[in-house]
């Protein structure tokens, strides 16, 4: 049986290519990251494993909020997207917090792992929207006239 309304299977299907469009080429770069930081140390490819997963806890859970709520009111889209980004810097301040003096990592490349690693995330999740081609307003069918 055919789903009543395409869009909803429409949109599960962006956020599926959103996330596999940055996800693999930030795991790809997280592991150059982990590669370059075992030439150096042990510890340094442990923390920039560790900084790539913030990196992709903290982008794809943006992402899933939006996959749940995207069916719903845009103000109440725009309220869930803030309350849990709060809530993400809210985390990743703890996590900071609680990582401050360990002596398993090393700020210097958890830092540039988690740089690099956001820069890569948001250029190949615009390019991912970008491939979509998702409409801001409804365009009207080819047959009706304006």
């Amino acid at each position: 049986m055919a789903s009543p309304d395409p869009a909803p299977a429409a949109q599960q299907d962006a956020f599926g290519e959103l996330l596999r469009g940055s996800l693999v080429p930030t795991l790809v770069a997280a592991a150059g990251c982990a590669v370059v930081g075992l030439l150096s140390s042990p510890m340094a490819a442990w923390s920039s494993i560790f900084g790539a997963a913030m990196v992709v806890v903290f982008f794809a859970a943006g992402l899933t909020v939006m996959k749940f709520t995207a069916h719903l009111a845009p103000s109440t889209v725009m309220a869930m997207v803030m309350l849990s980004y709060t809530l993400k810097v809210v985390l990743l301040g703890l996590t900071l917090f609680l990582v401050r003096d360990a002596t398993w990592l090393s700020g210097f490349a958890a830092g540039v792992t988690i740089t690099i690693c956001t820069l890569v995330w948001l250029i190949f999740e615009m390019r991912s929207y970008r491939r979509l081609r998702i409409f801001v307003y409804d365009p009207k069918p080819a047959g009706e006239g304006s």
